[in-house]
């Protein structure tokens, strides 16, 4: 079985296929006016037809059993009532919230928290393989301020590196008292400027690399304890709401 892997973010949509190497991934620009279309136009635009049989898409949104539950706020409008499995009609599809597929890149078992630190906060649970996506982003945190508020990119740039490293271990710290797992995988492009700073990762902390995103694609096809919680579009779980 030939997996097709496909990350679309802000910026870029990415592909790979499984059994390619991460390098040989493609990309084609996306940005706050692009739409499902255009995500499909760029999808075969880089590949063909014939070098996949399904495929896992991950988009920067709220999913619940294979359904969006709101728009992207950094891509452009017509994700939530888009029909995925129609325009790629006859490849079964999974849909994932992009933090929930770098998870499950990430995962190595047990109860595993993800932390993206990008342009905002993505959040995931997995506990012994089933996938939890969160919003936590969104919750309050301090000073009437989310928690995406004060580690997302904005706040980086605001407060210099360090003063955000900061933010990001007071963060690390609350949710592990809430939430008790027993791993946090920090990942998203922002990791690499926790990363630099060795000394200051807690041994229950673990850092995620960006081609985790493409492996979680992959291992929700490969590994059958994933269907009941990333459903292929179409299966009667996969159509509820």
């Amino acid at each position: 079985m030939r997996i097709l892997s496909v990350d679309i973010g802000g910026s870029h949509i990415k592909s790979l296929v499984s059994g390619e190497d991460p390098e040989a991934k493609r990309r084609s620009p996306s940005g706050s006016e692009f739409t499902p279309d255009q995500m499909v136009t760029a999808v075969r635009e880089m590949r063909g037809a014939d070098e996949y049989d399904v495929m896992t898409i991950g988009l920067p949104s709220p999913i619940k059993a294979g359904r969006i539950l709101k728009s992207p706020v950094n891509l452009g409008p017509g994700w939530s009532d888009f029909d995925f499995a129609g325009a790629f009609e006859g490849t079964p599809i999974r849909l994932m919230n992009d933090a929930a597929m770098q998870a499950v890149g990430s995962y190595e078992g047990g109860k595993m928290l993800f932390l993206g630190l990008g342009t905002g906060l993505g959040s995931c649970m997995i506990a012994h393989h089933v996938v939890m996506p969160m919003e936590l982003g969104h919750m309050p945190f301090k000073h009437e301020r989310s928690f995406e508020d004060h580690v997302g990119e904005a706040s980086r740039e605001k407060l210099g590196t360090k003063a955000w490293r900061k933010q990001v271990w007071e963060m690390v710290d609350l949710l592990r008292e809430g939430l008790l797992p027993d791993v946090i995988c920090l990942g998203g492009g922002n990791s690499k400027r926790i990363s630099k700073h060795p000394r200051e990762i807690p041994s229950y902390v673990t850092i995620g690399e960006n081609a985790n995103a493409f492996r979680g694609g992959f291992r929700v096809w490969q590994d059958d304890r994933y269907e009941s919680t990333i459903p292929v579009l179409g299966t009667d779980l996969g159509a509820t709401h």
